[in-house]
């Protein structure tokens, strides 16, 4: 073996920058050969990392680095075949050595590789030169190729490998061929966990958006795998790398502020990368439920990773820590479960697999299946109890976005009490779903934990308006109504559930009751139906609530549809709807009085639909208006005034009203409870309705002209005072003597003096007198002088009246004398002659005008026997007395010169006018003879 040539070992220097910068490696390899005291370790590797072209091929040097790795002395060799360096003989010794103070030899360790300061020079070199070759050539597979041969050189080029290289490889050439790479190593290493994750997996995203979602699934899954995975690999090395910047940078202040900063940011948990897939994942969810789902069944977390050839026998985590990431993956997927808005069928089956697959992974009591919930039948034990103190735990900043994922999070904690909960959180919204009202399960948890009665009762309010529009058959209703009693209280889990927490749990279970009953009597149709809630709530035992509730409860929705409709007609509408319920009930309640009252008023304002009748400002009644009104029979006197004729048909208005009396009125318009009558105040309301109706009737007729009408009302209607004597108890006979209403119309229909052509003026005149007569012996004393007054111009006009038929006659009379026997009668005026009593003439005296004088009148015409009835005082008292007690209906209504007394004992007929006149006297001589001190008319 040859003695190589002495040099110095700047030229050394020299002649190895020149090998390295022409590539030539078996140069340099028999120059540090023959050098190894000048060309060490650090300094070869330093010239190669600085001159060596970067796209050299890696296999001319990889085995040059293999014996320096290995740290074997180099065997001395021949020089290799090649061109020497020029540098050798041209520069002297001092030119060399400022030669190579120029150099500026690349280090193996700065500030960017400051994490690896603790690595051996064969793996700094390789990882700067990694970094080299990508910065020049962007080519990864001579990253690859230089690397693959050292992947067990030391675990920190591993570690470098998997998590940095093994990514990019995968994304460059295996998983998206097509796409430029979006980093350079040395960008790429430089991220954090969560742009790095957000980097990583955006491709598939992009897919999920514009591709097969089926596929883009999958990928994702690859993607966590493979890419996620591997990358996660490094997380530690990443964590120095940022703490060790950290520390460089900032001041003491900043300092503080960071490290407050830090432990603010660890409230999540452990600061770990799986910490921001977890997030990742979640805000998934919010684009795509089905999607999140899929991944969570098929990717099974941070122990799903593929690391490829590299990574054989790589360990991430050891088993304490492994379970921790497992938790926190499945406490992601709890956290999807309360996040999502989804209300969907699939949505809820996606919560029920999510819960499943949690279980299964932790294995904690595994929830039954909610699709196994049939509406059609009362849910069993679907999961295990809840305890008072977890509940009481929660509070509404746990459902909160950015609290989900915290490990004291009592709700997706994935403990048995969290299970249990969100199993019938998501129980409650597949019958929710069924029921016609979808929510999401974080919506559900708001109503049953956090929600106020007030919120509870609107949301129950509103699932029953749902329910009302649909079509739910009678089986339907019933399934319904246990189905929501569930939802009260969870029921099924009274054994451990301590404190009532369903969706309806602030609401007395006796007021959701009646919430449903209400709801089903809504929905009651035609009436040969029969409701389901007769059969609910009328015949099943034992009862669900009180017969009294329910009482109260159908006669509320009755008044309810009643107060709603708008025409009063019971065969149509909101009315029909009432008067269905009713039948229904009434049944069930045969000696309600309430809703006897409640029939009294459906049948009253169904007839009152028959008319028009408007009300101010040109508003049509609606039936409100008659429940609402202060005085409803004044309702009848609107519908004489604005339907003609209408008075003609008394007895329905009779009926009317009769009605309206029997159904309490008038009453609170807002409740259901109506005036309570005792039957002696009914009989006196019923009596004065009557009147009052009467008294309308009349004045309608007279209003119209029909003064026949008016006259037949009064005496064939208006009971005397006799009758209303006899027709109400003794106590009453107060009140009957007070009517203010009889007399009235008597009076008002006696000083009408309207004349219709067809009609005898002294036919109207004794009518007149006979209906005065009535009011005098109704009216109170009060009243008597306007009333004799206007009998006394009635009398006159009679009195006129016959003495100008009297002349009439006697001129008739005159010309007959005169007329030749045989003669044509020249006058052809039609002179209709009444035969009429002498003794009429006596009437003709002049009628006194004040009141005494009247009285004083009454009773001279009376002693100067102008009506024979009088005469003889023993002989007619009997007749007298019979002919004022009994009505003036009973007496002839004969013309007034049919009738006269023919003797005594023999058939007798009185004029009606002398009947009128004898009454009137002898009212005058009980009402007001003690005023002229005339004797009594009954005398033993």
């Amino acid at each position: 073996m040859a003695v190589p040539t002495q040099q110095s070992r700047a030229h050394v220097v020299l002649e190895a920058v020149w090998h390295a910068t022409n590539a030539n490696i078996p140069s340099l390899r028999h120059l540090r050969a023959r050098h190894p005291d000048t060309l060490k370790l650090e300094l070869t590797l330093r010239i190669l990392l600085t001159y060596l072209p970067e796209g050299t091929e890696p296999a001319l040097y990889t085995g040059f680095l293999h014996e320096l790795s290995k740290g074997q002395p180099d065997t001395y060799t021949e020089v290799p075949p090649g061109s020497p360096s020029p540098l050798e003989e041209a520069l002297s010794e001092n030119e060399a050595r400022l030669r190579v103070r120029s150099l500026h030899l690349a280090p193996l360790i700065d500030n960017e590789f400051h994490v690896y300061q603790d690595a051996d020079p064969i793996t700094l070199f390789l990882l700067r030169q990694a970094h080299r070759i990508d910065a020049e050539t962007g080519s990864l597979e001579l990253v690859s190729e230089l690397l693959e041969t050292f992947v067990d050189h030391s675990e920190t080029l591993r570690t470098w490998m998997i998590s940095t290289l093994l990514p990019l490889l995968r994304i460059d050439y295996e998983y998206y061929p097509t796409l430029k790479p979006p980093h350079t190593l040395q960008d790429f290493e430089k991220l954090d966990e969560s742009v790095g994750i957000q980097s990583l997996l955006s491709h598939a995203a992009h897919r999920s958006i514009s591709g097969d979602k089926q596929e883009a699934q999958q990928e994702i899954c690859r993607d966590l795998r493979g890419l996620v995975g591997p990358w996660m690999y490094g997380e530690r090395t990443r964590k120095r790398r940022k703490l060790s910047h950290r520390s460089r940078r900032k001041s003491s202040i900043t300092s503080v502020r960071a490290t407050a900063n830090d432990e603010g940011m660890n409230q999540n948990g452990p600061d770990t990368g799986w910490s921001n897939v977890n997030e990742w994942l979640l805000n998934l969810s919010l684009r795509d439920l089905p999607w999140s789902v899929k991944v969570i069944e098929q990717w099974h977390g941070p122990g799903d990773v593929d690391y490829g050839e590299w990574g054989t026998g790589c360990q991430q985590f050891n088993d304490e820590e492994l379970r921790a990431a497992n938790r926190s993956y499945a406490q992601t997927g709890l956290a999807v479960i309360y996040l999502t808005n989804e209300t969907s069928q699939e949505a809820i089956m996606s919560s029920d697999r999510i819960l499943r697959n949690v279980a299964a992974r932790l294995d904690l009591h595994e929830p039954s299946a909610t699709g196994n919930l049939d509406l059609n039948r009362t849910a069993t034990r679907i999961t295990s109890g809840i305890s008072r103190e977890y509940l009481e735990s929660v509070s509404p900043i746990h459902l909160l976005h950015n609290s989900l994922l915290r490990p004291q999070n009592p709700l997706t904690n994935p403990t048995d009490s969290a299970m249990s909960l969100i199993n019938l959180l998501n129980a409650s919204c597949y019958k929710l779903l069924i029921l016609g009202n979808p929510k999401s399960v974080r919506s559900v948890a708001e109503l049953c934990i956090f929600a106020t009665a007030d919120e509870q009762w609107a949301e129950l309010r509103k699932m029953l308006h749902i329910l009302k529009a649909g079509t739910l058959d009678k089986s339907h209703w019933d399934a319904t109504r246990r189905q929501m009693l569930w939802l009260r209280n969870w029921e099924q889990q009274t054994e451990r559930v301590q404190e009532t927490r369903g969706v309806f749990s602030k609401i007395v279970d006796t007021d959701l009751e009646r919430e449903i009953l209400w709801a089903m009597l809504d929905v009651t149709e035609n009436s040969g139906q029969t409701s389901p809630a007769v059969e609910i709530y009328c015949t099943q035992t034992p009862l669900p609530l009180p017969m009294a509730t329910v009482e109260s409860t159908v006669l509320s929705a009755i008044l309810s549809h009643y107060d709603a409709a708008s025409n009063g007609n019971r065969t149509i509408g909101q009315i029909l709807k009432a008067s269905n319920i009713l039948n229904a009930f009434q049944g069930f309640f045969p000696d309600s009085a309430a809703f006897a009252q409640t029939s009294a008023l459906l049948s009253a304002t169904h007839a009152m639909s028959s008319y028009k009748l408007v009300l101010q400002h040109d508003v049509l009644l609606r039936p409100v208006n008659v429940r609402a009104h202060k005085d409803p029979i004044s309702l009848i006197g609107k519908i004489l005034d604005q339907n003609k004729r209408s008075y003609a048909q008394l007895d329905r208005l009779l009926d009317i009203g009769q009605h309206l009396v029997a159904a309490g009125l008038p009453q609170d318009a807002r409740t259901a409870s109506a005036r309570k009558l005792s039957k002696v105040e009914l009989d006196q309301e019923s009596a004065m309705a009557r009147r009052r109706i009467l008294q309308m009737a009349i004045e309608a007729a007279l209003k119209e002209d029909d003064f026949d009408t008016a006259y037949s009302y009064v005496v064939t209607r208006l009971p005397s005072m006799s009758q209303l004597k006899s027709s109400v108890p003794s106590e009453q006979a107060q009140d009957v003597m007070q009517d203010d209403i009889s007399w009235r119309a008597a009076y008002q229909v006696g000083k009408s003096d309207a004349i219709r052509d067809n009609t005898p003026i002294l036919r109207r005149l004794e009518q007149r007198e006979e209906l005065l007569s009535q009011a005098l012996l109704l009216a109170p004393a009060a009243a008597l002088s306007d009333i004799l007054g206007t009998w006394q111009k009635c009398e006159q006009d009679l009195n006129a009246e016959i003495a100008r038929e009297a002349a009439q006659a006697d001129e008739w009379d005159d010309k007959g004398d005169r007329k030749v026997p045989g003669d044509f009668a020249t006058d052809l005026s039609p002179i209709s002659r009444n035969t009429r009593d002498v003794t009429r003439s006596a009437l003709s005296e002049e009628a006194p005008m004040g009141l005494f004088d009247v009285a004083r009148g009454a009773a001279a015409a009376l002693s100067k026997n102008a009506f024979p009835l009088r005469g003889a005082q023993k002989e007619g008292s009997s007749f007298t007395k019979t002919a004022r007690d009994r009505p003036l209906s009973t007496v002839s209504v004969g013309s007034s010169d049919e009738g006269s007394v023919s003797g005594a004992g023999s058939h007798e007929r009185v004029r009606k006018r002398d009947v009128v006149s004898n009454m009137v006297t002898g009212g005058l001589a009980s009402g007001i003879g003690w005023v002229i001190g005339a004797p009594p008319v009954r005398q033993e």
